[in-house]
């Protein structure tokens, strides 16, 4: 099971997750998510240093809140360090060459925002 938590911070609305993101936990963890960059806006930084696990529907909800927040004129970016097993799927997929994935999470939140950025969740 994932669990989901977030918070403002530095103009970005930072998502982590922690525990398994599968077919189990994929529903109520995409609801949570909604609610956090709808709280707090499109500059996501989604922090898998905690996740274990993570298969092809998890993998999905990654890749839709990614390019939602694009489409939205935001950013997303993922943010580490990343287990063996989740970094395996990232490769596989070759969504690792997709998506910016940062070591740490304070490397995420060091990398200036795009242009014209909405900083209200600051």
């Amino acid at each position: 099971m994932a669990e989901v938590t977030g918070r403002a911070r530095d103009g970005r609305t930072v998502i982590t997750m922690t525990g398994d993101l599968a077919l189990d936990s994929a529903q109520q963890a995409e609801q949570r998510m909604r609610r956090l960059r709808s709280e707090h806006g499109e500059h996501l930084v989604l922090d898998l240093s905690g996740l274990r696990y993570l298969d092809s529907v998890g993998l999905s909800l990654l890749m839709r809140f990614y390019l939602a927040a694009e489409g939205r004129g935001g950013s997303a970016v993922l943010a580490g360090p990343l287990q063996e097993a989740v970094r395996r799927v990232l490769q596989i997929t070759h969504v690792d060459e997709r998506l910016t994935i940062h070591p740490t999470l304070d490397d995420a939140l060091a990398q200036s925002l795009p242009p014209g950025a909405d900083l209200r969740n600051g």
